[in-house]
């Protein structure tokens, strides 16, 4: 059996937008109560779903200040494969005589 629905919001809006919201909903082939409370029920799981996301414990904000305060770091597989990405890529943007070797 389905909960009986008895909570209220109560909205003040300009009539400019209540026409909005009315257009909208009838392009939806929803009800206003039915448009609203969706559209706000999305939103509402997009704020709660980034908060979760991004909220960081203390020992986390501890972890990124020591990281962000450190000096950097020289990754060796990283640094090579800038390298030779480098050289790839002037290799790529050499104009074709600067490619291929002259035979004089």
């Amino acid at each position: 059996m389905s909960e009986a629905k008895s909570a209220r919001i109560n909205l003040r809006l300009t009539a400019e937008a209540l026409e909005t919201i009315r257009a909208a909903a009838s392009v939806q082939q929803q009800d206003l109560t039915s448009f609203v409370l969706g559209a706000a029920m999305e939103r509402a799981r997009a704020v709660l779903a980034e908060d979760r996301i991004l909220r960081l414990t203390p020992h986390e904000v501890n972890q990124l200040e020591r990281a962000l305060d450190s000096e950097p770091e020289v990754v060796p597989q990283l640094q090579a494969f800038i390298r030779r990405f480098s050289v790839d890529r002037e290799a790529i943007s050499a104009s074709p005589s600067e490619r291929t070797p002259s035979r004089t």
